[in-house]
């Protein structure tokens, strides 16, 4: 230390040097030193509060995105109904000890309900029977037939009932020649059957009752010549209006129900924020209010006996605060 002072006192022993050269670069050094210290410190700050701003707005966007989807996904699945239903129908000769003996048509009944009911109040619906049905000598002489449907609600007293006649599709002699002996490989190794798949509209436009619904429907088919393999009860929906928009076009929908579900809840959000805020608003209005109703306000002396004059006197504000809150009470429109 002794050296280094005594080769500065040579070197510059005036303190021109380290006055006016040195002095100077060090406080300047130092000074951007510790502005740049302060601004990394307020940048490192500002990044951090703008991270977390970015976080938390990106969580509340995030929750109010997943709230418009939860709820198209909740209005689809409560105003969808289910497309169509597919019921296997085993029609029977009921009372009937032999065949021959049988003067009872060919029944079932098919149950409609299952935890709740299938059918949705309101929309209209199409009914079908379909029939696998064999293209033997005794359905072509049977020709038409008649297809029956009773829908009865749960204590059978309220009936809906439809007939159609069907048949099966005509082919001539030389048609069905043809065809067989096109088709005779398919038919040998059992790819093919001569069978033919017939289709009867029982109901095209049927609507379930709120106050009748349902339960099960009735199949009767009044022919007992008729000879078939399966039958099955076909019920699909006919959507018209939204739930036609809906189902064929589900994604263009749900843009637009979720779009639609976000601008309503961002406005609600909105609103909600300037309501809370106007209410603290309001609320320190009326607690400041309070405060200067409250305020014990000075009286003429000369009104007062002269025993509380005294006592009066201690207990007043100054005038200037009387002034002040007069004025303020005229600003904010309360004075009485």
């Amino acid at each position: 230390m002794q050296l280094g002072a005594l080769l500065l006192t040579l070197l510059d022993p005036f303190k021109i040097i380290r006055n006016y050269l040195l002095k100077p670069l060090a406080v300047t050094g130092v000074v951007l030193a510790e502005e740049y210290k302060r601004k990394t410190d307020a940048g490192v700050q500002s990044t951090k509060n703008i991270i977390l701003r970015l976080i938390v707005a990106v969580l509340i966007g995030f929750s109010i995105l997943w709230a418009s989807i939860f709820m198209y996904a909740y209005f689809y699945y409560s105003y969808m109904p289910t497309v169509s239903h597919v019921k296997n129908v085993y029609l029977n000769y009921r009372d009937c000890q032999s065949e021959k003996e049988c003067h009872q048509f060919p029944t079932d009944t098919v149950i409609l309900t299952q935890k709740q009911q299938i059918l949705m109040v309101g929309q209209p619906y199409r009914i079908t029977l379909n029939l696998e049905m064999p293209e033997s000598e005794k359905n072509g002489q049977t020709g038409m037939f008649t297809v029956c449907a009773v829908m009865h609600d749960h204590a059978s007293e309220h009936s809906t009932k439809s007939c159609r006649l069907s048949m099966l599709h005509y082919r001539s002699d030389l048609l069905k020649m043809i065809r067989t002996v096109v088709l005779a490989p398919l038919f040998i190794f059992g790819y093919q059957e001569e069978k033919q798949s017939v289709s009867v509209d029982l109901f095209t436009h049927f609507e379930d009752s709120q106050a009748h619904p349902v339960t099960s429907v009735e199949i009767t088919i009044l022919s007992r010549d008729i000879q078939f393999y399966t039958a099955q009860l076909h019920i699909s929906a006919n959507f018209s209006g939204l739930r036609y928009l809906m189902f064929n076009w589900p994604i263009l929908s749900a843009v637009i129900g979720i779009a639609t579900n976000l601008f309503f809840i961002l406005i609600v959000c909105l609103l909600s924020w300037y309501h809370w805020d106007d209410a603290e608003w309001i609320g320190e209005i009326k607690d400041r209010y309070q405060q200067i109703v409250k305020t014990p306000q000075r009286q003429p002396s000369s009104q007062l006996p002269p025993s509380e004059q005294k006592s009066i006197t201690d207990d007043t504000v100054k005038d200037e605060d009387v002034e002040d809150i007069s004025s303020f009470k005229d600003d904010l429109g309360l004075a009485s």
